[in-house]
């Protein structure tokens, strides 16, 4: 599997008009082997470009190339944990606004796109189930339905 680079995709940096929010999760070495090795979209269906640099995850939204999420991540004596993210607040790049729900989106990110979690639920809530869908599609596309880019065929079954 091909680890992602900064130089895999067209990225555009993040904008002075930005936000840091607190960000503390821990990881494991194994979950972080994971996440180091980022996401290259193999599909238009597939929203992100990710990856990891200097012990920072970037995410870039994959059609735009805009760098939305820059997350710092320190070690710790069993692992790895994440300290704080700087958001992107470019009204004209992204209109999220909460910091809480940025938070809550990116390790969302992570835990569907990085760690193939099945499990991960998404952050944001439409007002009925099919808004709820269309929410999901827009921010991870396939991947709200278990097809990830980048993973082994064998872990789709």
């Amino acid at each position: 599997m091909k680890i992602a680079r900064s130089s895999d995709w067209k990225t555009i940096a993040l904008p002075s008009k930005r936000t840091t929010i607190p960000l503390s999760r821990s990881f494991s070495e194994k979950e972080m082997e994971m996440i180091r090795r980022g996401l290259i979209p193999e599909e238009m269906e597939d929203k992100w470009f990710i990856y990891w640099q200097d012990n920072t995850l970037f995410f870039h939204r994959s059609w735009t190339g805009f760098c939305l999420f820059v997350v710092r991540f320190v070690p710790e004596e069993d692992g790895w944990k994440t300290v704080e993210a700087d958001v992107n607040r470019d009204p004209g790049q992204y209109r999220e606004t909460s910091d809480e729900k940025d938070a809550g989106l990116i390790l969302f990110l992570i835990d569907l796109l990085l760690l193939h979690k099945r499990d991960a639920s998404f952050p944001c809530r439409g007002k009925d189930a099919m808004e709820h869908a269309i929410m999901g599609w827009s921010m991870v596309g396939r991947a709200i339905g278990g097809h990830h880019p980048n993973e082994d065929k064998e872990d789709r079954q």
